[in-house]
């Protein structure tokens, strides 16, 4: 199921300039920005997303939602606040919902069920008529 939903979004192409604050952004880290927030976030961290609240010449303030390590793991949040400096990231990605891949997922999943239910429902499950005399009701043997 999380596969599927993966299916729902996509993360545009690295950004650079100040992120939006009105939508969930994905800020990418370089080395120097994984050193500062170690303490905060853990060791190897690649990406923090979530939504920028507040930001200055230098810093962002993120409520985090998850955090990405570079080993591919990753760790939801429930909207701590993080300070993170600006030289201590690459830029960010935009995490979107994206209608048409949803619409073609959901098309597809629809479409294996239909034959699923059609192809079961079309080979029968009985073994033919009952071999042997016919029981006539009031007798017994």
């Amino acid at each position: 199921m999380a596969m599927l939903l993966q299916g729902c979004y996509e993360t545009l192409p690295l950004q650079e300039g100040p992120p939006p604050s009105t939508v969930a952004v994905q800020l990418v880290l370089n080395d120097k920005g994984r050193d500062e927030i170690s303490s905060m976030l853990g060791g190897a961290v690649d990406k923090v997303e979530g939504t920028v609240i507040a930001q200055n010449s230098s810093s962002y303030t993120m409520a985090v939602a998850e955090v990405y390590t570079l080993g591919g793991t990753s760790s939801k949040w429930s909207g701590e606040k993080v300070t993170i400096a600006k030289d201590g990231t690459r830029g960010y990605q935009v995490h979107r919902f994206n209608a048409t891949k949803t619409v073609i997922v959901a098309a597809a999943i629809t479409a294996a069920a239909v034959v699923f239910l059609v192809s079961s429902g079309l080979r029968g499950s009985g073994g033919g008529p009952p071999s042997g005399p016919p029981i006539q009701p009031g007798l017994s043997h």
